[in-house]
Order: C-alpha cells, then structure tokens, then sequence
C-alpha cells in the first residue's frame, strides 16, 4: 500500500471519528435538588448554546470552563451516567430575607435574586421593611436606586443568619439608616459606612446582652473601639 493511499485512510478516519464523537449527544437529562428554580430554566442556563449537548463540549466546558451562572443557584455537579444521559445535581441558595410588597412576601437570596413571592410568611427569616424597590420576577434581582444599600442589606442578613443570630426585624428610616431588632433588643446600625465592623462588633457583644431589652447604638463603630466603648440602653 503506498504512503499516499495510507494517508488518505487515515485522514479519513480522523474525519469519521470527528463526525462520530460530535454527533454523540446528551439527550436524557434529569435535574435535582431544585426547588424554587424550574427543570427549564436550569436547561436554559446550562445548555446556553447550540451545541452545548454535545457530550464532548459539554464535558470540557464542564472540567475546564467557568461554571455557569444561574439565579438563585449556589453550585450544580454534572454527573455521566452514560454519553447520552445526565443528572444535575442542584444546590440552591438559601432564603435569608423577604420584604412585603402588593400584600405579597417576596423572598430574596444573598445575592438579592428573588426566589419566591408567595402570601406564606416563614418563620426564621428576617423581615425587611422601608425597602422601596421596583417590581420584579422570580429569578431576577432586586432592583433598589442605592446599589449600596441593598449590598448593606443582603451582608446584614447573611452575616447574622452565618452568626446564628435570629433577628426578626430589619428597617430602614427615611434617611436610610438600618435599624435591626434581635428579640428585645433594638440594634442602631447607622448608615452603610463601615458595616463590616458594626456588625463585628455586634457577633462580639450580642451574647453579652442577649438577656436584656434595650437598644445597641453602633452607628459609630470604628475598628479600634472595644466593646465597653458602645452605647447600650436598658429599658426600664
């Protein structure tokens, strides 16, 4: 057999092994662990692209490739049970917030992605109340004119739910100050400057007077205050 004849048959396999392994496609696929986010809209995100069902694509945008970004979702694991079938496993932010609008509970994740709106209200989740934000759908995020008055909200909610601190009340006044309420304790937080040490402080102190009734003024914090340094007011 000449070189040029065994070359010509072996570009051709290659060519035959490329049409074969790209027309290998996933064609069964079973999401779970989903809750608030649909089959569909996981499908959407993670098969963004034309050819993003090909096993072999999908398997080195998966390895090697930044993960896509889906609402409301905190991480999702691709697993091959076959060339052809998958299941994705789906884990989903957690609710930290919810605020009331149109008589309805909108719930909101750490990155403000509405996960639910329903005229439920679930215990243990921290209510916002002088929020004035614009209508919005299931999956998409709150929309507030200060960017960074909601980053102060959804890092207030975040910390103290990570803290195991139960608040049930979290307000903000006219003059966007946050005020959060802790049982009987009512917690001045001020404005949205320097939030990372109030609410340090705040894990640090909390225990300390968790027996009271009073109000916690740490409007004022600043890094290198101790905590015999803040404002507490008994109620009489």
């Amino acid at each position: 057999m000449s070189k040029i004849l065994k070359l010509i048959i072996t570009i051709f396999l290659i060519i035959l092994l490329v049409i074969l392994v790209f027309n290998v496609k996933v064609s069964n696929i079973d999401i779970v662990g989903n809750e608030k986010i649909s089959d569909i809209e996981v499908a959407k995100k993670i098969f963004e692209k034309p050819y993003d069902n090909i096993s072999i694509v999908l398997y080195f945008k998966d390895k090697f490739m930044k993960k896509k970004q889906i609402p409301i979702v905190n991480n999702y694991e691709i697993e091959w049970q076959t060339p052809f079938s998958i299941t994705i496993n789906i884990l989903e932010n957690p609710v930290i917030g919810f605020a009331r609008k149109d008589l309805k509970n909108i719930y909101f994740d750490k990155n403000g992605n509405i996960c639910e709106v329903s005229n439920d209200r679930r215990d243990g989740i921290i209510e916002v109340i002088g929020l004035s934000f614009k209508e919005n759908d299931v999956l998409e995020k709150i929309q507030l004119n200060d960017e960074k008055l909601l980053n102060a909200i959804l890092n207030i909610s975040s910390y103290l739910k990570e803290n195991n601190i139960k608040a049930e009340l979290l307000e903000i006044n006219n003059k966007n100050e946050i005020h959060v309420y802790i049982g009987n304790i009512e917690v001045n937080l001020g404005n949205v400057q320097n939030m990372e040490i109030k609410l340090q402080r705040l894990v640090d102190i909390y225990p300390k007077i968790a027996d009271y009734s009073g109000v916690l003024d740490l409007k004022d914090a600043k890094d290198n205050m101790i905590d015999e340094q803040y404002i507490f007011k008994k109620n009489n």
